[in-house]
């Protein structure tokens, strides 16, 4: 293969979603030149909009604007109808106040701005091949142009392209994939809506519906593949299952939904066996996904952004990677007994098979990609 000329970097970020965007910015504060290798951009809408009241705190000890009402929504509390009982939540009463509701588009936009005024080099290419030379690393796109680089931090999601390209090994919960839809509300019905987070499980998935800033309202149905794509291909199946809510159809308007074009995601957790190895790291969902129930995703990718950038920035950067390590497991043991302990409650109340496997698979395997 002919491959143009070859630029030359200290570190190179796979990904360019908050993890990466923060990990670049961060290392090149500090001195490094950095590339961000990402797939051309896309400013589709994006799920995963949750963020704990304590974000302001982070993004404030990260040097980075801080979240506002002007741009995004406060989540007044929760209201969840799991295993056939209902509690709820006033984010009023929470330590820090309510937990905001993101506009991802724009929390994302307001991170690539600081990273390129930062002099973050943005390269809009898809990573095809990756090699480890002596000291550094060649990176190959679908544009065959290479680059070489000292470090390579992986924040590529869960697509995780630094497993995939190794065949470095992670571990995989249950199957999970969310179907959702989203639709423009009126004014008038926008502003009638109140501004908590609803979920409620059923017998094969749980759901999550809320009001999202710029008049949108979202609902998802967490599910198997194989039954998300039969209410996928069938319209009136989705439209039932959403009726048939209990708690969701009495707070949100149903039918701009039910009507709206419907996605697939995965949503799978997954946790890579080692988070870092010679010349390479990973954050965010390449390193730890979580199953949207916890509503930790993004806190998760800035925090360990963070956590990575201080190891890698260590003096004594083999114990610090250590630490790096032993923290996200811990995070990974803390998230995981809190799943157990929702899912054992939905399977006690339904003892269908689909709450039975994701018990089942709760219990991790290790495999290769």
């Amino acid at each position: 293969m002919t491959v143009g000329s070859c630029q030359v970097f200290d570190v190179a970020v796979l990904g360019g979603g908050p993890a990466g965007l923060v990990s670049a910015l961060l290392m090149r504060r500090n001195g490094y030149k950095v590339a961000v290798l990402s797939r051309p951009s896309n400013t589709g809408e994006k799920v995963g909009e949750s963020m704990p009241a304590a974000t302001n705190l982070l993004l404030k000890k990260l040097g980075l604007p801080l979240l506002d009402t002007h741009t995004h929504d406060l989540i007044t509390g929760t209201q969840c109808y799991w295993a056939g009982h209902l509690t709820q939540q006033d984010g009023l009463t929470f330590l820090h106040g309510c937990d905001w509701r993101l506009n991802r588009n724009a929390f994302e936009k307001m991170l690539a701005e600081q990273a390129r005024e930062s002099g973050v080099q943005f390269v809009e290419q898809t990573l095809l091949h990756l090699y480890k030379e002596k000291t550094n690393w060649l990176l190959i796109t679908d544009k065959e142009q290479s680059f070489q680089a000292d470090f390579i931090i992986d924040a590529s999601g869960r697509s995780t392209m630094m497993s995939r390209l190794l065949s470095i090994k992670k571990e995989k919960g249950a199957p999970l994939v969310a179907l959702w839809s989203s639709a423009v509300l009126d004014d008038a019905t926008y502003k009638t809506l109140s501004q908590q987070t609803f979920i409620e499980s059923q017998a094969d998935g749980w759901w999550y519906a809320a009001r999202l800033p710029q008049k949108r309202l979202i609902a998802i149905f967490h599910t198997s593949a194989e039954y998300a794509a039969t209410l996928h291909k069938h319209p009136h199946l989705w439209q039932t299952k959403l009726a048939n809510t209990q708690l969701i159809s009495k707070h949100i308007p149903i039918d701009p939904v039910i009507h709206a074009e419907r996605h697939i995601n995965n949503a799978r957790d997954t946790r890579l066996k080692a988070y870092y190895g010679t010349g390479w790291a990973a954050c965010g969902d390449a390193a730890l996904s979580f199953d949207p129930l916890s509503s930790q995703g993004i806190y998760n990718a800035l925090a360990s952004a963070a956590m990575l950038y201080k190891a890698l920035l260590s003096n004594n950067r083999d114990s610090a990677l250590i630490a790096y390590q032993q923290q996200l497991n811990q995070v990974a043991n803390i998230y995981q007994q809190k799943r157990q302990q929702y899912y054992q409650q939905a399977y006690h109340e339904f003892q269908t098979e689909f709450w039975k496997k994701q018990l089942k698979e709760n219990i991790r395997k290790t495999v290769a990609n």
